[in-house]
């Protein structure tokens, strides 16, 4: 089978994919010495052709393997505030339902299923991109990343299971994937799937704060709900969408506007008009959700600015004090036990 290429029509695979995970596949194919251009690391979301289109440009230049050992780079923060869901988690089980009730605010790549049979259990993902060039590594980067992801999660390795792909094999691939990885893998199958004991959906896993889960939930199904903003007030709109991009990066104008189907400038004259100002706004949400999270849950200080879409804890830290008057560690000490702060909207 000769390498990936990227003569491929633009625009043919709509959809997005969200900063982390597309950061995942820029900082692997750097470390791997693959050129790329600039505008790959932009700071938003990135279109679904272009991911695949820099993951075969990956694989042209590292090699048909680089979509295993993509996989094998991700962390729970490359799946975003899905990822954050996972630390919550109390077994396996969980975990993979967690992953299939919010897959769409991760990616547009493609769509994952699951059923008991008999005493096994099978993880199907079904691909969205078999046109594409790239759609083998594709497949191998979301299995080796599910892999990857579970064992970092459960702290220990995962090994009575078997893989199947509906891509043939690639002989430096296949080598490669029989070398790190202890599955039976099938190649040519009719559906791309993980076979493993049921038993494993009861592993433990030992960093869940099983008591964030609801909160965290909640907040997902916002998200879920801000990619369709309701008929409402602009302000409300401009939250929404707000709400929907925290996490996944910087929160720009021009990217709510897109979201809301308006130019920029129309946007800046509707906010206007209502003695607004998007900053207001963005600060607004951030600060609502801040007091959320860490009155009503027990995550890290770190992970809470990551849900609001801080790069760091200081930074987050800081816009903190200059909301509150104090820290956001006094700030939880303060509120300890006392009921969370609401997310309506801001007086």
């Amino acid at each position: 089978m000769p390498p990936a290429t990227c003569s491929i029509a633009p625009n043919r695979f709509p959809g997005r994919v969200v900063t982390p995970y597309a950061h995942t596949l820029i900082e692997q194919a750097r470390a791997e010495g693959v050129p790329l251009e600039a505008a790959a690391a932009a700071e938003a979301d990135m279109p679904v052709q272009q991911y695949l289109d820099v993951l075969a440009r990956a694989c042209d230049h590292a090699g048909p393997a680089f979509g295993w050992r993509l996989g094998q780079s991700v962390k729970p923060t490359t799946y975003g505030v899905n990822g954050i869901l996972l630390l919550a988690c109390a077994t396996l089980g969980e975990a993979l339902a967690q992953v299939l009730r919010f897959e769409s605010l991760v990616h547009d790549l493609g769509r994952s299923e699951f059923a008991l049979e008999g005493d096994h259990a099978v993880y199907a993902w079904r691909s969205d991109c078999t046109g594409h060039p790239a759609a083998s590594a594709l497949s191998e980067s979301v299995f080796s990343g599910i892999l990857t992801c579970a064992q970092w999660l459960l702290g220990r390795p995962v090994e009575s299971f078997a893989l199947e792909f509906t891509h043939p094999a690639h002989a430096q691939s296949a080598a490669y994937i029989a070398k790190t990885c202890p599955a039976q893998v099938r190649w040519g199958a009719t559906a791309n799937r993980a076979i493993f004991p049921a038993e494993l959906l009861d592993w433990p896993l030992p960093q869940a704060q099983q008591g964030v889960l609801p909160l965290l939930q909640r907040h997902a199904d916002e998200l879920l709900q801000a990619r369709h903003p309701r008929d409402a007030g602009i302000a409300a709109q401009v939250r929404q969408s707000i709400s929907g991009r925290l996490g996944r990066g910087t929160v720009k104008l021009a990217d709510v506007a897109q979201d809301l189907h308006l130019s920029t400038r129309t946007l800046q004259r509707r906010l206007a008009d209502e003695g607004l100002a998007y900053q207001t706004l963005l600060d607004a949400t951030r600060h609502e959700l801040a007091c959320h999270y860490l009155s009503g849950s027990a995550l890290p200080i770190a992970e809470v600015g990551y849900l609001l879409g801080f790069q760091d804890a200081p930074a987050f830290t800081h816009a903190f004090k200059h909301w509150q008057g104090q820290g956001p560690g006094h700030y939880r000490a303060g509120t300890s036990g006392t009921k969370s702060a609401s997310l309506g909207k801001a007086s």
